[in-house]
């Protein structure tokens, strides 16, 4: 497949690709400022801002799917994830799949709550409350799109190599997800289109 990828400089980011491009498939990653990408036969690099309509139109032409994995950071504005993801889905085309990524706290009807979801949750929403609720926007604008999007849901990200997931429509999370198994997760969503429409977490 012919992959877009936004964020693909962060953490996650930077997992994915590389997961992508060992998979075979041909990335095309969006770099907002500088790139750390290394340089591979099957990777484009492009500047772009993922909040401006233009330049996710130029990105997501000819891609079979777009992935966005834009995280916050001390001077990533509140409602990034949300304008992103509308100009994301405003480019996009009926036959293109869209993967993003969120935290547990975005929360859906019938969800399975740990006592360790809600201790880890529940002071990240007082303390960093944008964030929380900009996820929450950024899957209610998806909602409201015509798109074909699924939503992964993680609780805790670690660097850990933890093998073994499960996407499951309401939980429970489990407490610490690799990015790698991130990595693994939203390439299956791709192979083989489930959860379409749908926000499943990555659980046990």
């Amino acid at each position: 497949m012919k992959l877009a990828v936004i964020g693909a400089n962060g953490k996650t980011g930077r997992v994915f690709v590389r997961a992508a491009l060992e998979a075979g498939h041909t990335v095309t990653a969006a770099v907002h400022r500088h790139n750390s990408l290394p340089n591979h036969p099957n990777l484009v690099i492009k500047t772009a801002d993922a909040t401006k309509p233009a330049d996710m139109k130029s990105l997501v032409n000819g891609q079979d799917a777009v992935i966005s994995l834009i995280g916050h950071g001390l001077k990533t504005p509140p409602n990034v994830q949300t304008d992103a993801i509308k100009a994301i889905a405003k480019a996009m085309t009926k036959n293109q799949k869209l993967v993003s990524l969120t935290g547990t706290g975005v929360r859906q009807p019938g969800d399975h709550i740990t006592i360790f979801d809600s201790l880890l949750n529940e002071p990240l929403a007082l303390v960093m409350k944008n964030m929380v609720q900009d996820g929450r926007n950024h899957l209610v604008a998806l909602e409201q799109s015509q798109v074909d999007w699924t939503v992964l849901r993680a609780l805790k990200l670690t660097n850990r190599q933890l093998h073994g997931f499960h996407l499951l429509t309401n939980g429970p999370a489990r407490l610490f997800v690799s990015r790698a198994t991130v990595s693994q997760a939203i390439l299956e969503v791709l192979t083989d289109g489930s959860y379409s429409r749908q926000a499943p977490i990555i659980g046990k």
